[in-house]
């Protein structure tokens, strides 16, 4: 059971979704990259960007960028 509040698990299960779409499936190489830091978020871990919409949007976006290959 998640100890997390109802909006930020939802938004957690949205980020390791799209996570595990970057990694072809692969469940535990998402989850590390999401339990990395990451200098495209000043240094955070995209796992703990789920607090607001904002943030996690950036996530989202940044994985599909990174799916077809725009990083910049």
């Amino acid at each position: 059971m998640s100890t997390l509040p109802t909006d930020q698990h939802d938004r957690y299960l949205e980020v390791l979704d799209a996570a595990k779409s970057l990694f072809g499936g692969d469940l535990d190489a998402a989850l590390h990259w999401l339990s990395c830091p990451l200098k495209a978020f000043g240094g955070k871990a995209p796992a703990s960007m789920i607090t607001n919409r904002q943030e996690t949007d950036q996530v989202i976006e940044f994985i599909r960028r990174l799916e077809y290959g725009f990083v910049a």
